[in-house]
């Protein structure tokens, strides 16, 4: 498992160093520390980013904090169901992933957007034109998805299954970046559907007609 980035190991560095700091959007924080839960590589980077991060404060005059910062913060945070336990770890929801949902992967109530394909919102809504979206895709082994370029960026992380963009293979684990300048079309591979958690910053560029014709009513 690797954060494939297509010409961008640089960018993948500095999204995991603004992790560490906590400048991330929240979209953009949960793909990275979904893929810190199932990517050991990823999750030791994290760690040593941290280390970083940690050892740069100790240097910083610091300021006590008041005694209802705590409370104040977790009195903000969502709450959610206890998330279900999943029997296979190879198809375990990452735990970041299952606080958000409140459920694992098997409990979703999927979208079904054209055959083959489902969402399920996470974070943000897919039909704003702007700002950065989470959402849960499911797509049908061996099926092609539509080609199609970006407003911003796209992050792909693969929680199941597979899929293939020209010469390059996408597994579970592997984080897949593209930006506004790439057009692509997935194909997804044989033997069982796949699932990805994809975060986007604006709806997708269809590059037919059909697909523009659709995209108002499906969202994507």
């Amino acid at each position: 498992m690797m954060l494939s980035m297509d010409k961008k190991m640089n960018t993948s560095e500095h999204a995991i160093t603004e992790y560490a700091a906590g400048n991330l959007s929240p979209a953009k924080h949960a793909v990275v520390a979904c893929q810190s839960e199932i990517c050991e590589e990823v999750s030791s980077r994290v760690a040593f980013q941290e280390q970083i991060a940690a050892s740069m404060i100790e240097q910083v005059q610091t300021k006590a904090l008041s005694p209802l910062f705590m409370g104040n913060v977790l009195a903000n945070l969502p709450l959610q169901d206890a998330p279900s336990s999943d029997t296979n770890s190879k198809n375990n929801a990452p735990e970041t992933l299952k606080h958000l949902l409140g459920c694992g992967l098997d409990k979703i109530k999927w979208k079904s957007l054209i055959p083959g394909v489902a969402v399920h919102d996470v974070l943000g809504d897919r039909h704003n034109k702007t700002g950065d979206r989470l959402y849960l895709l499911k797509a049908k082994g061996g099926m092609q998805m539509p080609n199609h370029g970006h407003n911003g960026e796209e992050w792909t992380l693969i929680l199941k299954g597979s899929y293939n963009v020209g010469d390059k293979s996408f597994a579970r684990g592997d984080l897949h970046i593209e930006d506004e300048d790439e057009i692509h079309s997935p194909h997804i591979n044989e033997g069982e559907d796949c699932i990805c958690l994809v975060m986007t910053q604006g709806p997708l560029k269809m590059q037919s007609l059909v697909p523009r014709l659709l995209q108002p009513l499906i969202g994507i």
